[in-house]
């Protein structure tokens, strides 16, 4: 009797167990189906409910652009020309249209009428036969600034001539570092490695490691990380006082060699990005001499980078003739 009561009362739970899991999966079909449907009339161009949505969000959302003075970029061209954001003019280009520039420059006179050559146009220091660049006042308040910017790329606005200025110094001091460091690297990485009992990661003809040298694999992994976090530091602290301070000033002058007067600050800032601009040069000039000779570059032009006594001892070596002895 025990048995059969325990039998119908496990039939009992098994009946209820699968009426309950068969009306939950018919109440997530149901919920699913649902769903399904109230998104596609969402959607839909023909159901009123997204109609309204679409037709409501889509003023609303120009409003707030005109109220908050926000400019809208399309460089795909997604917004319809009826649009409210274009009707609204929130849409603006990316770039500034081009103004036709009508000055006539004559520099070698060859124009025989001289009416037609524009006489009060304000031309570049640098480049005479072009007009100044709007942006670049030209007028001594600028460190660097001599008028030099055919291609307009920082002449657009103000925002782009302080970024530009922003790259132009920060690749000047990573030109300048590197201008001393690959030679160096040349000079003495052997010596300090041996030194060391590690492996030398020099590249083809004691070449420094690079792009196109290669050996830039051998280099250790955490001087890869330690690279990419001083930068990252640099950037947040550069981010931070972007508002405050000049471009490329980090309020980094541990012995004060910026100057004290405004006059000796300007002249150390010009200093700064001449030499950084002949670094820049110098070190395309080291990748392309290497490329080219494949020879370290201490080795093409060592009147350069070694002593004057090792100079002489190599080109006596070199077997040139008239020097035997």
């Amino acid at each position: 009797t025990n048995q059969k009561s325990e039998t119908i009362e496990n039939q009992h739970i098994t009946v209820s167990s699968i009426f309950e899991t068969t009306f939950y999966n018919m109440k997530l079909t149901a919920l699913t189906t649902l769903s399904l449907a109230s998104s596609a009339v969402a959607f839909s161009p023909f159901g009123k409910m997204g109609k309204q949505q679409v037709t409501t969000a889509a003023p609303k959302a120009a409003s707030m652009a005109t109220e908050e003075g926000k400019s809208i970029f399309d460089p795909l061209g997604l917004y319809p020309k009826n649009s409210p954001e274009r009707l609204s003019g929130s849409i603006k280009p990316l770039e500034s249209p081009l103004k036709k520039d009508e000055t006539v420059i004559d520099p070698l006179s060859l124009y025989k009428d001289k009416t037609e050559v524009t006489t009060n146009a304000d031309m570049s220091a640098s480049l005479p036969f072009l007009r100044r660049p709007e942006m670049l006042p030209g007028d001594g308040s600028l460190p660097g600034d001599r008028g030099f910017d055919p291609f307009n790329f920082a002449s657009s606005d103000a925002g782009a001539l302080t970024w530009y200025r922003e790259s132009e110094i920060r690749h000047a001091r990573i030109a300048m570092l590197a201008a001393i460091g690959w030679p160096l690297a040349e000079l003495f990485h052997k010596t300090i490695a041996t030194n060391f009992d590690l492996q030398p990661v020099l590249a083809q003809a004691d070449k420094a490691p690079s792009i196109l040298n290669g050996g830039l694999a051998l280099t250790p992994p955490i001087f890869w990380v330690a690279a990419i976090s001083a930068t990252a530091a640099l950037e947040f602290i550069s981010t931070k006082n972007s508002q405050e301070n000049q471009p490329g000033d980090f309020g980094f002058d541990p012995l004060g060699l910026a100057g004290k007067t405004e006059g000796q600050k300007f002249f150390m800032k010009e200093a700064e990005i001449f030499n950084g601009r002949l670094a820049m040069l110098a070190i395309v000039g080291y990748v392309v001499q290497e490329l080219v000779t494949n020879t370290a570059v201490v080795n093409q032009t060592p009147v350069f980078f070694k002593p004057f006594w090792d100079v002489v001892s190599q080109f006596l070596q070199s077997g040139a003739p008239g020097t035997s002895l």
